[in-house]
C-alpha cells in the first residue's frame, strides 16, 4: 500500500471517528424558549420591514409606540 493511500485512509478513519463521537455529545446550547422581550421584532408601519426593538427608531403618538427601521421612515410617518 502506498503512503498516499495510507494517509487518505487515516484521514477517512479520523473524520468518521469525529462524526460518530460528535453525535453522542450532549447539546449544551441551553433550553430553547421564547426570545427575550427586548429582542422582539416589530413591523415598521411605513416600509413593513421587521426591526428588532433594540435597534429601532421609536416614536410615540396618541399613547402608542411605533418602531421604525430608519429616521427616514419615522419622518415619513410623522408627515402623514
Amino acid at each position: 500500500m502506498s503512503p498516499l493511500r495510507i494517509l487518505i485512509l487515516a484521514i477517512l478513519i479520523y473524520v468518521g471517528y469525529r462524526l460518530i463521537v460528535s453525535g453522542f455529545k450532549k447539546d449544551s446550547s441551553g433550553p430553547v424558549g421564547p426570545m427575550p422581550s427586548d429582542d422582539i421584532l416589530e413591523e415598521d408601519p411605513v416600509c413593513k420591514k421587521l426591526v428588532p426593538r433594540q435597534q429601532a427608531i421609536t416614536h410615540e403618538e396618541n399613547g402608542r409606540k411605533y418602531y421604525f427601521c430608519s429616521k427616514k421612515c419615522c419622518r415619513e410617518f410623522r408627515k402623514q
